[in-house]
């Protein structure tokens, strides 16, 4: 599925192709820190498949748990959190991270799966006909 999206004041935006079956929501602390709310959605694509269009992002390095460096994109202007995004190509995280509440299909994407679940707060029920993992899945 094709997918545009653009930040809160639209000075950056994207596009990029979307396997639907790849759309999740994330219930981990720093998913609810950035977002502001108790989780957040999102969908990982391979790096080709993920385009800025307009705009230049700013960039923010993370270390994850696993240890590993993801590279947060946002709006320097209005702030809005786009995408993570490997650090110089890095191969044991090869994708972007698409934050989906930036995307023009918003409506239209339904989460498959839940991540970081130990992390859920505890008045939000799992979603309904999802795959629910307690932490990050591992790649088999």
């Amino acid at each position: 599925m094709k997918i545009s999206g653009e930040c809160f004041c639209k000075a950056i935006s994207y596009e990029s192709e979307l396997d639907e079956n790849r759309i999740g929501i994330c219930h981990c602390r720093d998913c609810q820190i950035i977002s502001g709310s108790a989780f957040r959605m999102s969908s990982v694509v391979p790096v080709d498949d993920f385009n800025f269009t307009r705009g230049t992002p700013k960039f923010f390095d993370k270390r994850a748990d696993s240890g590993s460096v993801r590279r947060l994109a946002f709006c320097d202007i209005c702030g809005t959190h786009l995408c993570s995004l490997p650090v110089d190509n890095d191969s044991t995280s090869p994708f972007v991270s698409i934050r989906l509440s930036t995307a023009r299909e918003f409506s239209q994407l339904k989460p498959v799966s839940e991540i970081f679940c130990d992390s859920r707060v505890s008045w939000l029920a799992p979603l309904a006909d999802s795959v629910q993992f307690s932490r990050m899945p591992t790649r088999s």
